[in-house]
């Protein structure tokens, strides 16, 4: 097989991991009781733009499959902060909202998958802007 062959191959590869991790944590926030959740593929041009890969959640999700050989969190969270600043109003409620990249790591063939198989990443100020969140849906 030649090398741009492979290339082309693993792209679709990736594509697919990564179609198939959002549908994967779609249907997980739906079990939690986010019946209203879907892919922003699906439901959201805007949001999907944005670097948001689930939507109607009370959460900005981005969601990572597979081998990420240069995967930079930071970058990915601040891209999601300045594209909702961008394509948002300034009192919507998407710029109050937590961010948050989930991580679906690739475990390889013959390996059971673990609970340390998928990472979710967050700031320090997203995660009090949860804990407000769950707060105030207990009061």
């Amino acid at each position: 097989m030649t090398e741009k062959k492979k290339k082309k191959n693993l792209g679709k590869i990736n594509r697919r991991k990564g179609h198939n991790a959002e549908r994967h944590y779609a249907n997980w926030f739906k079990q939690l009781g986010y019946k209203l959740c879907q892919t922003s593929r699906y439901g959201s041009r805007l949001y999907d733009d944005c670097g948001i890969d689930l939507i109607n959640i009370p959460f900005l999700v981005q969601v990572k499959a597979g081998k990420q050989k240069n995967l930079n969190i930071i970058s990915e969270l601040k891209n999601i902060k300045e594209k909702v600043a961008e394509n948002f109003p300034k009192e919507s409620r998407e710029q109050e909202l937590p961010r948050m990249l989930i991580h679906r790591k690739d475990v390889g063939r013959g390996r059971k998958r673990t609970s340390y198989d998928d990472i979710i990443t967050m700031t320090a100020e997203d995660f009090k802007i949860l804990i407000k969140l769950i707060n105030n849906n207990d009061s």
